[in-house]
């Protein structure tokens, strides 16, 4: 495929091989008196018909070519080459949609929108259009408006009976994924045809279960990619050398320690964890306490320990606290007969580790 220029500098958009019209997909553009003693461009833009978030490439890679001085004209398309016995400059058409509503490669533009870009050097990416050149005359009639193959969209069937068809040759540019499925749906198509029910799924290894000790490291399921290191901007405007340096050592063992079974990512929950002791201190739980001997320890909002104290009566000692303690927001308790001492043993152990007693306790309290 490739595109020609008429002698009024036309670009007539066509392909070399039948003239069938073909679009193009992206114009590298040089600046006028843009280049360096060594023959360089000193700036280089990019028009093309896509616009940005639907432009065939990463964001990564959009990001460099801004980022080494590249001007980009998203959403425009050519018209014509500007000429004077050399190239002077490109005049560009607003492209209004690139694909139509089922979402295949159809351009279309506002001829009311246009703009010229001052050049000295273009270079053309040209779409791609279908070499159907191997069908008869006869066989015209398989042909669509578009340059592709005519098929039913369910079965992918063509008028002549018993050929199917699939890929680009009916979609238009595509990808090999979507090439590869739709050779899958028309092998399905196939199998009906011959009096199979058009099952034609086949195991070719049983599924086993992940090992639950995989990737047992801390964190391992949340470590991010490692960001790959690249060459400056200013040494990669003056080469061809890959881009990418790689990891080092110990860059790639952490990359190679990240979790990349996303299957058994979602089989690992959170832990499950006992049932917190702790209850909310209301009218409501204070009132499914017994009324028996035991301790109990109120808490605030931030689960500290307010107080701790033993009683004779459970449910009347916290009924009291209920309207007495406003900073309670959580309680504990446990049945205890002997009261006093496990009152003891709790502020023993509570001094321990704290160093004082609680903020409701004082030193009047009887720890032994």
């Amino acid at each position: 495929m490739g595109g020609r220029f008429s002698k009024n500098g036309k670009f007539e958009n066509r392909t070399i091989k039948d003239g069938k019209r073909t679009n193009l997909r992206t114009i590298n553009l040089y600046r006028p008196r843009g280049m360096n003693p060594r023959g360089r461009p000193t700036e280089i833009q990019i028009a093309c018909l896509e616009s940005r978030a639907e432009m065939p490439a990463f964001d990564s890679e959009i990001e460099q070519l801004l980022e080494e001085g590249g001007v980009l004209h998203p959403s425009w398309g050519p018209k014509k080459i500007v000429a004077n016995g050399k190239v002077n400059g490109i005049e560009l058409v607003r492209c209004t949609r690139v694909f139509d509503y089922a979402k295949r490669f159809n351009p279309s533009f506002d001829p009311s929108v246009t703009t010229v870009l001052e050049t000295d050097t273009v270079i053309l990416a040209i779409g791609q259009s279908t070499d159907l050149s191997f069908l008869a005359d006869a066989d015209r009639s398989l042909v669509t408006a578009r340059g592709t193959i005519l098929v039913d969209e369910t079965t992918l069937a063509t008028p002549v009976a018993g050929v199917l068809a699939g890929g680009e040759a009916v979609s238009g540019p595509s990808s090999v994924i979507q090439a590869i499925a739709t050779g899958r749906k028309a092998a399905v198509s196939i199998d009906r045809q011959l009096g199979g029910d058009g099952v034609i799924d086949e195991v070719l290894a049983l599924a086993s279960e992940s090992d639950p000790w995989l990737g047992h490291e801390e964190g391992f399921a949340s470590r991010s990619r490692e960001p790959m290191p690249y060459r400056s901007v200013a040494e990669r405007r003056t080469n061809f050398d890959t881009i990418e340096l790689g990891f080092d050592e110990s860059t790639a063992l952490r990359e190679a320690r990240r979790c990349l079974r996303c299957d058994l990512r979602l089989q690992i929950g959170a832990p499950i964890l006992p049932p917190e002791p702790w209850l909310k201190f209301d009218q409501a739980h204070v009132a499914t306490v017994s009324a028996s001997e035991g301790v109990f320890q109120l808490l605030d909002e931030g689960k500290q320990v307010l107080r701790i104290a033993g009683t004779p009566d459970l449910r009347q000692a916290l009924e009291e606290q209920l309207s007495s303690n406003p900073m309670a927001r959580y309680f504990i308790y446990e049945e205890a007969p002997m009261y006093t001492q496990r009152e003891s043993e709790l502020l023993q152990h509570f001094l321990q580790e704290h160093g004082r007693l609680p903020a409701g306790n004082d030193l009047g309290d009887d720890l032994f």
